[in-house]
């Protein structure tokens, strides 16, 4: 075991400290000499402290030293003596100096830890430096063994961590809802998956771009650690989806009351770089045992859950029911069968009149989609929009609506109709669109339709994603000279500074305040207020769903400028549309 056999640099490798070294030596003289050696000249290389076999025990694993000498009298003692070492210094290099060992006594003090093996006579003092480089050397490949086990850590947590978020992924997810099934089982636990997709993120992806996407998607993860506890689980799945493992519930309504925190913390306005941002959740929650005995199962029926939540209207959460198998069956034959009849355009649009309640003339029609089934007839859009703006469909159906109400306007004039406004809804996806405003001139000008007959009508839900692009786009509208309306209004979340910024042009007041105004005090005032707003910031105010007379009154006394409802007309085909406009006026009475 001579020096140059050992394979160590001729040269100590530099450093900018001593190294920190712990002598063990059975025998005291001996322990004190070799300290003395490693400590030698003015400026020691080393700290040595000796310490005597018997108080190896006492040694706190605190990181303290970078190697340690191990010296025995007798090798009988040497293998306990490592073991010990190794148990309480851990990843520390252990240097074993003993004599007379046999090549089964040495492959088991290597196969136990031990960096080195030497011999007395390569620590006297003629060979001290070879001590030295010996010393250095196992510094060096324990640091580098250090940094190969973070390494290969860094490797195992990138494998089953979402590189973006840094929340488990996929993969981690199954296997550790794979383990706590099997506990659940033996200890006869209830347990939860949430299955999570965030409402309207792909229109801000896709308006604002990735940079921003990925650090809402951050912030999302945050957001949603924050309210689980340390034993349960958040995950991203991938895109905008995320599930949660809430173990040892002791019922449902716990899954429900977590439900609500994560709606409650992602409902408060995010802000990226200059964007106030606004983003809600669909959450569905399936139960162990009741909805599945295994991960595919629960994960499934926690999906089926959520898309429920979200054909609802998004921002809820559902749990998950048996009859939500054969509907999520139902939607998809609905999907299938929508993109077939856009290609075969199946869809029609139907009209419904706005009346000035001054002049009681139609002054406006609404465009309306209807999708004109070959075998199930006219299906109205509460059962199909909600799908076509899941799968990204509604942006070709919005397009054809677009560009079919601009030619018919346009069509009615050229007959010598009445000069009347077309509105076209455009949903949340559409207005996140990159370029809505051309959208609008294409419409335009492939239709000749002046842009002062064209009205569009946005939710406050839509314009309020981001209310700083809105604004921008909602200005670009309003230069080109078309109208902006804001649809339902009362039932989103405007902030009044947006919205007095806002170039909008009328506020449509949602139909579920006009429905009860008269026997609900409380809608009858949000009413008023709606009205006296809009006139105080110089907009038009318009009731949606009059459908009472009595409720015509109460509008009229209150100042409103539009009714659109069955109090007049209900949605019309372009042909009785036609009629209507061509012939008799609106039978409501109009006072002077």
């Amino acid at each position: 075991m001579g020096g140059m056999e050992l394979g160590v640099p001729q040269d100590p490798r530099p450093r900018g400290r001593p190294l920190s070294v712990l002598v063990l030596a059975e025998n005291e003289d001996e322990g004190r000499t070799i300290a003395a050696r490693l400590q030698r000249g003015g400026h020691p290389r080393y700290l040595a402290e000796r310490r005597g076999l018997g108080e190896i025990a006492s040694l706190v694993p605190n990181g303290t030293y970078d190697a340690v000498l191990l010296s025995v009298e007798d090798p009988g003692p040497a293998l306990a003596a490592l073991r010990l070492v190794r148990h309480t210094l851990g990843r520390t290099p252990v240097l074993v100096i003993a004599e007379g060992l046999e090549a089964a006594q040495a492959e088991l003090l290597r196969e136990e830890g031990a960096q080195e093996l030497l011999e007395r006579t390569e620590i006297q003092e003629p060979r001290v430096p070879l001590l030295e480089r010996t010393i250095d050397w196992a510094v060096e490949r324990a640091e580098l063994g250090g940094e190969l086990e973070r390494a290969r850590q860094v490797g195992m947590h990138l494998a089953h961590h979402d590189t973006l978020t840094d929340l488990p992924n996929r993969q981690f997810f199954r296997s550790r809802l794979r383990q706590l099934l099997a506990q659940a089982r033996r200890h006869k636990r209830l347990l939860a998956v949430l299955f999570l997709d965030l409402d309207r993120f792909k229109q801000i992806n896709d308006t604002l771009g990735h940079t921003v996407g990925d650090r809402l998607l951050v912030e999302v993860a945050r957001r949603l650690s924050g309210c689980i506890r340390e034993t349960d689980l958040a995950a991203r799945r991938g895109g905008d989806e995320f599930t949660v493992i809430l173990d040892g519930i002791r019922r449902g309504q716990d899954a429900a009351r977590v439900a609500r925190k994560i709606l409650l913390a992602l409902q408060r306005p995010f802000h990226v770089d200059q964007h106030e941002l606004f983003m809600g959740v669909s959450i569905g929650i399936s139960l162990f045992p009741a909805d599945g005995q295994d991960v595919e199962t629960l994960v499934k029926h926690a999906d089926i859950a959520m898309y429920r939540a979200k054909a609802q209207g998004g921002a809820t959460y559902r749990f998950f029911l048996p009859d939500m198998n054969d509907k999520a069956l139902e939607r998809l034959a609905l999907e299938q069968s929508l993109r077939l009849a856009i290609e075969r355009e199946e869809f029609v649009l139907h009209y419904q009149p706005r009346v000035d309640l001054k002049s009681g003339r139609v002054i406006g029609m609404e465009a309306l989609v209807r999708w004109q089934h070959p075998d199930l007839g006219l299906i109205y859009p509460d059962e199909f929009i909600p799908v076509a703006e899941e799968t990204g469909l509604i942006e070709g159906l919005g397009r054809w609506v677009l560009q079919t109400a601009c030619a018919q306007n346009r069509r009615w004039q050229d007959e010598g109709l009445p000069r009347i406004t077309v509105a076209v809804n455009f949903s949340a996806r559409q207005f996140q669109h990159k370029h809505p405003v051309d959208l609008v001139r294409r419409a335009l000008d492939k239709s000749g339709l002046a842009p002062d007959c064209l009205e569009i009508e946005l939710t406050e839900s839509a314009v309020m994603q981001d209310a700083a692009v809105a604004l921008e786009t909602l200005s670009e509208l309003r230069e080109i000279g078309v109208a902006v309306a804001i649809d339902d209004f009362g039932m989103g979340q405007s902030s009044l500074s947006y919205l007095k910024r806002f170039p909008i042009t009328t506020l449509k007041i949602d139909k579920t305040f006009v429905r009860t105004l008269l026997v609900d005090p409380k809608d009858a005032a949000i009413t008023e207020a709606i009205i006296a707003m809009a006139h105080s910031l110089r907009l038009r105010a318009c009731a949606e769903g009059v459908e009472t007379p009595q409720q015509l009154e109460f509008l009229r006394q209150q100042g409103c400028d539009e009714v659109q409802g069955y109090v007049f007309s209900p949605p019309l085909p372009v042909d009785r549309a036609t009629e209507l406009l061509a012939g008799a006026r609106p039978q409501i009475t109009v006072r002077a």
